[in-house]
Formats: C-alpha cells, sequence, structure tokens
C-alpha cells in the first residue's frame, strides 16, 4: 500500500488507504481527551487527571531525553518498570499512522508517479521503467514526452551548453541542481545557510528556509509543468513571486502568478525587476549570454470554490494573452496556501478542463472550515464524511501545524528551555481567577522567558493588557510556587499531543487524495522539504490522464 517514501493512490491502492484512514481517524477519536485541549489550560482545568493514572505513573519519571525519544519512531527508551499495554499501544498506533515525513532524496518518487500515467495516455515517456527513469535523471539525460522534451536540471536550456559556466549559473541558477537534491545540509552553506545552487538574484529577500522550499519546489513544478502543461504553471497565492520567480527565469517555465493583495503583487514586480536589471549588468559584460526567458505575469485575483471555469482563464489569459493560443492548458501550483486555498485549488484543478496537473503544498490547518460550512475545507471525500467520529476541532487542526522534529531537538538538549509551557499555563490560571474575559488572550511573546523568575515573565506577557495588573501575592503564592515545580508534567502533556499531530495532518492529506478519488485522478503524496527547516513539507501532486480533458 506505502512504499517507504511516500504515498500513491490509485484504483489499486484506495481500499488500502480508506482502511488506513479510518484507523487514524479512530485513533484520533478515541484520544480527543488529549487532542481536544490547550496545555494553557494545563492547571485550569487539571488536565494531568485526564491521563491514565496507569500512564501519569510512568511518564512523570520520564526526563526530556525520554520524551524526546518518545516521539521519534522506532527510538527505545529506558523502563524502570513495565508500561501498560494502552500506553505501548497509544505511541506504536500513533507512529503507524503518521505519514513518513523524512525528505525524499530526488523527484525520483514523481518520475514515477507520472511514468506510470502511460498506462493511462496522459504522458508517453521513452522509457517507462521507473529504474530506467532514475538512472536516466542521474545521468542528466532528457525524458521525452508528448508535449515535448522534458529535460532534467543539468539542462535547463540548451543554449545554456556553450556558455562559460560562471556566467550560466548566473542565468540559470539550478543548472547544476539534479533531481538527486541529497539533504538540506548538501544545500545550504554551513557558514550563513544560502543555497550553494541559487544565484544570489534568486537569493536576496529569501531567509535560508524559503530558498530552501523554492528551489526543490520549483524543481518538480518544472518537471510537471514540461510533461501535461505545455509549460504553464498558474502559482496561486505567490506572495511576493520567490517560487515563480525561480520557476520563470530560471526553469524556463511560463508563470501566471495570482495574488489577494496587491502589495504583495507590487513587490514581486519590483523584485522582478530588480532581477532583470542585475542580469543585464552581466549581459553587457558578456554579450554572449542567452536573452532571460519571459518573466512572470501579475493578476490580483480572489479565487472561489465554485469559481466559473470562463472567468479563471479570462483572468489568466487576462494577463497572458498568447497562453489562449496554447488552449488555456495550465498547471495549479500553491506552496503554502494557507487554510481553504488549498481546497479551492483541489476544486477548481477537478471542474476546470484546461486544468491538467495540480502541484500543492498546504499549510495552517487550523484555518480550514469544516463540514458545518458549504464547500468545506474539510472534510473534502465522500468516504471521510461518512467516517464515524471524523471531526477534527480547531485545536486539534492547530496542533496538526506544530513542529515535531523542532520540539524533539529542543527536548534532547534538556528541555529547560520549554519552561515556558508551564509559565504560560501558570499565568492563565491567574488570569482566568481575576479577568475571566482575558481567556485565552494574545499575549505578548518574551524572549529567553525561561532565564526570568516568573513574576518578571509575567508581568512582560501580560503587558499588553491594559487592564490588567497582576497580584504579587498571586505571583508568589503557594498554590503557583507548586504549579511552576510540575513543569515537566506539562511538557509531557504537550508531547502526548504533539505526538498525534502527524496522524492529524494525514488524515486532512489523505482526505485531499481521496477527494481526488472521487473525481476519477490519482495523486501523490511525498515529503519534499527537510521537516527541520519546513515542517508541514509534504507535496500533493495530482495529473489528469488524457481522456479526462
Amino acid at each position: 500500500m506505502q512504499s517507504h517514501q511516500y504515498v500513491h493512490l490509485s484504483a489499486a491502492s484506495v481500499q488500502g488507504w480508506r482502511n488506513y484512514t479510518s484507523q487514524a481517524v479512530q485513533l484520533l477519536d478515541l484520544n480527543r481527551n488529549i487532542l481536544d485541549s490547550y496545555v494553557l489550560d494545563f492547571f485550569t482545568e487539571d488536565l494531568w487527571s485526564r491521563l491514565n493514572p496507569k500512564w501519569t505513573a510512568v511518564l512523570d519519571k520520564f526526563s526530556p531525553g525520554d520524551l524526546a525519544s518518545f516521539l521519534q519512531n522506532g527510538a527505545s527508551i529506558k523502563q524502570e518498570s513495565a508500561w501498560p499495554l494502552s500506553l505501548l499501544a497509544f505511541r506504536a498506533a500513533s507512529h503507524a499512522l503518521s505519514l513518513p515525513r523524512k525528505a525524499v532524496s530526488s523527484v525520483n518518487p514523481l518520475l514515477h508517479y507520472l511514468s506510470q500515467q502511460v498506462q493511462t495516455g496522459s504522458i508517453k515517456l521513452n522509457k517507462p521503467e521507473y529504474h530506467e527513469i532514475s538512472r536516466n535523471v542521474e545521468n542528466k539525460s532528457e525524458i521525452e514526452c508528448d508535449t515535448g522534451t522534458v529535460q532534467c536540471e543539468g539542462h535547463i536550456k540548451a543554449a545554456h551548453k556553450d556558455v562559460d559556466k560562471s556566467d550560466a549559473d548566473f542565468i540559470s541558477p539550478v543548472q547544476q541542481v539534479s533531481v538527486s537534491w541529497g539533504d538540506s545540509d548538501s544545500e545550504l552553506s554551513a557558514a550563513a545557510g544560502q543555497h550553494k545552487l541559487l544565484q544570489h538574484v534568486f537569493r536576496r529577500h529569501l531567509k535560508p528556509k524559503k530558498q530552501h522550499e523554492v528551489a526543490r519546489l520549483a524543481i518538480v513544478a518544472a518537471q510537471v509543468a514540461r510533461c501535461v502543461c505545455d509549460g504553464v504553471m498558474v502559482d496561486v497565492g505567490s506572495g511576493q513571486g520567490h517560487l515563480s520567480r525561480l520557476l520563470a527565469y530560471g526553469h524556463d517555465v511560463r508563470v501566471v502568478c495570482l495574488e489577494a493583495e496587491d502589495k504583495f503583487i507590487d513587490g514581486a514586480r519590483k523584485f522582478d525587476h530588480q532581477l532583470e536589471k542585475a542580469v543585464e549588468k552581466m549581459t553587457r559584460k558578456n554579450t554572449s549570454l542567452p536573452p532571460l526567458p519571459p518573466g512572470p505575469r501579475h493578476a490580483v485575483c480572489h479565487l472561489q470554490p465554485n469559481m466559473d471555469p470562463h472567468t479563471f482563464t479570462k483572468v489568466i489569459t487576462g494577463v497572458w494573452p498568447d497562453l489562449q493560443s496554447r488552449g488555456e492548458v495550465c498547471g495549479l501550483l500553491g506552496l503554502h496556501t494557507c487554510g481553504d486555498l488549498a481546497p479551492t485549488l483541489l476544486r477548481i484543478f477537478t471542474s476546470m478542463p484546461a486544468c491538467q496537473a495540480m502541484v500543492s503544498v498546504g499549510c495552517c490547518y487550523m484555518k480550514l472550515t469544516t463540514a458545518s460550512e458549504e464547500n468545506p475545507g474539510f472534510p473534502m471525500s465522500n468516504f471521510v464524511r461518512r467516517l464515524p467520529g471524523h471531526a477534527l476541532s480547531y485545536e486539534s487542526r492547530e496542533v496538526a501545524c506544530h513542529a515535531v522534529e523542532m520540539y524533539t531537538d529542543r527536548l534532547s538538549l534538556g528541555a529547560d528551555n520549554l519552561k515556558v509551557h508551564c509559565y504560560r499555563a501558570c499565568l492563565e490560571e491567574i488570569l482566568v481567577k481575576h479577568w475571566p474575559h482575558h481567556y485565552h488572550a494574545g499575549l505578548r511573546s518574551v524572549n529567553n522567558a525561561h532565564h526570568m523568575d516568573f513574576s518578571t515573565y509575567a508581568k512582560q506577557a501580560v503587558s499588553r493588557l491594559q487592564d490588567v495588573v497582576l497580584p504579587e501575592v498571586d505571583l508568589t503564592s503557594e498554590e503557583t510556587l507548586h504549579n511552576l515545580t510540575r513543569w515537566q508534567q506539562v511538557v509531557v502533556y504537550y508531547s502526548l499531543r504533539l505526538l498525534l499531530a502527524p496522524v492529524v495532518e494525514a488524515v486532512v492529506l489523505l482526505d485531499r487524495l481521496l477527494f481526488l478519488h472521487d473525481n476519477g485522478l490519482e495523486g501523490i503524496l511525498f515529503p519534499a522539504f527537510d521537516p527541520q527547516l519546513s515542517p508541514r513539507n509534504h507535496v500533493l501532486v495530482s495529473v489528469k490522464p488524457t481522456n479526462k480533458l
């Protein structure tokens, strides 16, 4: 059903993935008492007492290092006594029902998926065997398809072959990036964390995390665009155009950027111009350099799930009229599309014949609309909608956006820096006692809180609440001091919730694949980014068979 690295949901595998999703939903439903809570309510709602007493007897003895191992699949923990079977089952099921999160080392899962579409007639590769394709990719060979030549990243443009290496890198900074991208350590420099194979014009204004994301997703999107989208992608929620800029200028893909915010479009155009001016300077020094490919085109657009196909294509061709001669064929692209924007892309993709492929990375699951809404963001599929206990609360969707790997690292360091969880829970109890209207209030972030005493932290945290003056008697009371000694219990409770977080994400993402299946389409889901840099790292790709157009 599942490879060790990715999910391919097809007619042959759908029943296995339905079973998987059903088991994941059951696990989440059984543990709602943990999942549907906030750690800041640890004392106000006595969350520790919600746990099985047999669990707390074991968990109370855990060191931060033990907790780090508890969160890691396959890691062993030194046991002073036998664990209750229910706790063992909870941990084992949580790991078993989480999707793989370690980034794949290459785009081979994508190439495998694309090669399998040969059987449905959507793509005709001249070497359909998976291992043959992999070998060709590693050798920087070319893969032929109906829509033209899919050039691996070693040959982004044939014109670059005769250009001096240093100048070619400047014009096409992904030339040296093969589809085998290894790990983030091999991509980012140790000194400054900058992407080694992206030229400065593509790294400007980008932190290393974003460089890592756009470099990898541009490779994925370019492969899909050349195979099935006539070289055209529509970047939805494009922001300031960092991904589109690399895809257009670096991979020679025609890109239309759709963004709801005028200010982001203005910023994107400014950055496009900066890149073009930089290349102009290089061209004056070396007149043999080939011209830049066409840059991205930008348009303001508010997408709706039930958007009329004619309206959508009118927006695209309005900013790039030449696309009409291509039959208005395109692919949809979204990097960390917030909340309902990812489900909206799915609905547009399945309902519009001209949209032949989709590449999507979602985020902000807590902003998804739920089944009570029209065209909900979750659940989307008929199967999940019919599952008993499928509902996901805001709290559960919010924790699914947390960074499991980063937290595990912090636990491994000793977890003194995690005392702030307990600080916040102690402060919540005081606030609710005197100012119940400030229940779950957004407080000021306090840097290096673990180096402060609780009283100092608390006063800084509430400094933006005009009507709050914390009583000294509460800050130093016997009850508060006792609660502060329980900081490791607070960390344990948070860790239990975090263990379920990838299961929530798995249900959300598999629901999207099952929605595609409802519409007669296959899809693939694989982790493309290093989860330490980019926790929302799963890329969903779907290609329409020709006979569905």
